[in-house]
């Protein structure tokens, strides 16, 4: 294990630490959301992928270069799919038909899938593996 370990850079930290945030994502999100109409499964499914892929591909040799990019396209797509399966909520709060503020449930999710996307764009860009002397 320590053999696998010793090549891995702050980077690979931050992975980790963003695929359990991505569990938590959707963890949270389904536990708020599961059997309402404004539930995307897509978007509860994707993030528990790419954090499972993203972990996977850091033990594999030469693949833990790209764990950060899958997680990020994993956990953007399944943003886009939230937003898509949300956007008929956002549009009936805006236009004040049957609600006129944001619940704490949209509000949690939203920025937890906000915080996601930032995070997974700062982490493409930090080196995942230490380069050989």
């Amino acid at each position: 294990m320590k053999k696998l370990l010793e090549n891995k850079s702050y980077g690979y930290w931050v992975t980790l630490a963003l695929s359990l945030l991505s569990v938590v994502t959707a963890v949270v999100y389904i536990a708020m959301y599961s059997g309402s109409r404004y539930m995307s499964l897509p978007a509860a499914i994707l993030p528990i992928v790419g954090a499972a892929a993203a972990v996977g591909l850091g033990f594999v040799r030469g693949g833990g270069k790209c764990a950060n990019a899958v997680l990020a396209l994993c956990d953007f797509v399944a943003l886009l799919f939230y937003i898509y399966g949300i956007y008929f909520y956002v549009s009936v709060v805006l236009v004040g038909i049957q609600a006129s503020s944001f619940n704490s449930q949209f509000v949690i999710c939203t920025i937890l899938f906000a915080v996601l996307l930032i995070a997974n764009l700062v982490n493409v860009f930090l080196k995942q593996e230490k380069e050989a002397k």
